[in-house]
């Protein structure tokens, strides 16, 4: 795991966390806003990095990895933490393992819910298949990933592929289908916010938000009416920007 940071290091600790097969770049405007008001601090999970091949082989090894950095260069203090889809499960993780204390926890389409043994095993085929078919340069591939990346972002987006490997792909999917969120973290004093689509792509997030909702009802729900998966986050970030505002400065 690589670790950017950015911003005044004297200032509140605010940690953005990308989703599967998302390239760091995603979070450059986010940067750009929130660096004159926080330190932000922006993971690379393993097997993620664009510059370099390393393999991912759990969201424990990767918490474990930031709780340490983190500790250690600052305490254990963080203001907020918000990831899209597959990085809420390393908030989430980091949430239970307790050993950081956070103010605020803000999901995105996050899969906090276990999947079937058919929708894992369709998920892992199907992204090992497109993986594949992006590292030989398919057309057809290319043109679909811009409904899944900025197009800004597409560069680092296919050197990220390139150096990603079926052991990460395997390892984070299984990882994901098998997560589950707990029920009985300490959450005295924590804002919970989780944000989603109404797609057919965000069904599983919906279905996460209410269990967090169920579990911890102070949780605030955010429902963004005919988005897809991420679609705000990761394609309109000054509106996003606009609603975690209201997280942050609140």
């Amino acid at each position: 795991m690589k670790i950017l940071e950015f911003g005044d290091k004297s200032k509140r600790k605010l940690i953005l966390v990308h989703g599967f097969q998302s390239p760091w770049q995603v979070w450059e405007k986010y940067i750009e806003y929130y660096e004159k008001d926080f330190h932000v601090i922006v993971p690379i999970i393993s097997g993620h990095n664009p510059e370099e091949k390393e393999d991912f082989v759990s969201f424990s090894k990767d918490a474990k990895e930031l709780e340490d950095y983190i500790i250690s260069n600052y305490g254990e203090n963080v203001y907020a933490i918000f990831g899209m889809s597959m990085g809420g499960v390393l908030i989430a993780t980091l949430w239970q393992n307790n050993r950081l204390k956070f103010e605020k926890v803000v999901f995105d389409g996050s899969p906090l819910l276990s999947l079937n043994s058919f929708m894992k095993n369709f998920t892992l085929n199907f992204y090992l298949k497109v993986t594949h078919k992006t590292q030989l340069r398919d057309k057809k591939t290319l043109e679909q990933a811009y409904a899944i990346c900025p197009k800004e972002c597409m560069d680092s987006f296919v050197k990220l592929l390139d150096n990603m490997s079926d052991t990460t792909i395997k390892n984070c999917l299984c990882s994901i289908a098998d997560f589950k969120l707990k029920t009985d973290i300490d959450s005295n004093d924590i804002g919970i916010y989780y944000f989603h689509g109404t797609a057919m792509n965000e069904m599983l997030a919906k279905k996460s938000a209410k269990y967090v909702k169920k579990h911890y009802p102070n949780t605030i729900v955010k429902c963004f009416k005919g988005k897809a998966h991420c679609e705000n986050s990761l394609f309109n970030p000054e509106y996003m920007i606009t609603e975690l505002d209201k997280v942050l400065f609140n």
